[in-house]
């Protein structure tokens, strides 16, 4: 199918993505050769540059990365549809970097699930007392807010269903929510697992679409960590393995 965002209303410019309205039911989300990291400045006034999925700051681009994250979107959300994995994908342009997906409303002002099966990055530096780098972790699900600026915080099940905080979800809801997260991860570390890749970590977003929550966004190297034996692959690498 052949999908243009030429003449479409511009609904967000996000760090990988722009957001276009396509019709009354559906919208265009148009993959961008940018990546997430961190810049950090060391006592000898140099800097090194850090890649991380989770990071809210983009610090360069990776040539063709976009066309590769819509390749490893299409094949897990076939995937997921296959293992009955509500998700949001409808049809796909590769050639343009268009992914066509189902108009759904986010949940309060929009947040992220997390699943992780080794403890890394941001939950380390959270809970230094309590988890260390490498550590293995079982069905492990939490939920951030969608806000850069606050430093997307965490968010606790009580809050969620809080009627003080706006009862974002209702119990059903949650645990649908962690099934489907949970479910979907392991699907991919199964899948990444014999051709030698271990997931440590991946970030869904979720959306509600006539009435029920199902999986949004996208599939791709920049909302998962993926390591080779002890080596953590880049974006662009992992974007490579992921268009298998």
């Amino acid at each position: 199918m052949s999908l243009s965002k030429e003449g479409l209303k511009l609904l967000h410019k996000g760090k990988t993505k722009d957001v276009y309205e396509y019709d009354e039911k559906s919208i265009l989300l148009y993959s961008k050769d940018c990546v997430t990291g961190w810049v950090v400045k060391n006592p000898d006034g140099t800097t090194t540059v850090v890649e991380d999925p989770g990071a809210n700051e983009v610090i360069g681009e990776v040539a063709g990365i976009g066309s590769k994250n819509i390749v490893s979107s299409v094949y897990y959300f076939k995937k997921f549809t296959e293992a009955g994995i509500e998700n949001h994908f409808i049809d796909a342009d590769l050639g343009s970097k268009n992914l066509l997906v189902k108009k759904c409303t986010p949940i309060g002002k929009g947040m992220e699930c997390i699943v992780r099966f080794k403890a890394m990055g941001s939950i380390v530096r959270a809970y230094p007392d309590y988890l260390k780098t490498g550590q293995t972790l079982t069905d492990f699900f939490e939920v951030t807010t969608k806000n850069d600026a606050a430093g997307d915080p965490r968010i606790s099940k009580e809050l969620l269903l809080s009627k003080d905080f706006g009862s974002l979800m209702t119990e059903k809801q949650y645990e649908e929510t962690r099934v489907l997260c949970l479910s979907a991860a392991k699907l991919i570390k199964d899948d990444l697992s014999p051709l030698g890749y271990e997931l440590i970590d991946i970030k869904f977003e979720i959306g509600l679409y006539e009435g029920r929550i199902i999986l949004i966004d996208e599939v791709s190297a920049g909302i998962m960590r993926v390591f080779k034996g002890d080596k953590a692959l880049s974006e662009g690498e992992l974007a490579v393995v992921l268009a298998h």
